[in-house]
């Protein structure tokens, strides 16, 4: 599995929130082990209608940094855990349409 740097995975998840109106106090951000046990057990996101990514990072510290630094200076929710794996998802009942008005849906990665 490729693994990405805290720079990369910061780049791509804020630019991910901006395609969807970039109110970042929407969104919560947690580390794990297994991104998406966290996503779709722990916390109920449902993989086709909630707005989520997850990426590797190079270390649990990596990932680490990656989630308080979005939480802190974008002021996402920060969700308690561990391990090497970043992920985030907009929380909320529905999930509208991406900001610039496209019906596309959203992307998910392929890791």
């Amino acid at each position: 599995m490729t693994a990405y740097s805290v720079q990369q995975i910061k780049f791509e998840f804020i630019s991910y929130v901006k395609e969807f109106g970039a109110d970042f106090s929407a969104w919560s951000v947690g580390v794990s082990e297994d991104a998406l046990a966290a996503l779709f057990g722990e916390h109920g996101i449902d993989e086709a209608r909630d707005i989520w990514l997850w990426k590797p990072a190079v270390s649990p510290a990596a990932a680490a940094m990656v989630r308080d630094w979005i939480c802190g200076r974008q002021g996402a929710a920060a969700l308690p855990g561990e391990g090497r794996q970043v992920f985030l998802f907009r929380r909320g009942p529905e999930v509208g349409p991406p900001a610039d008005g496209s019906s596309r849906s959203p992307v998910r990665p392929a890791v």
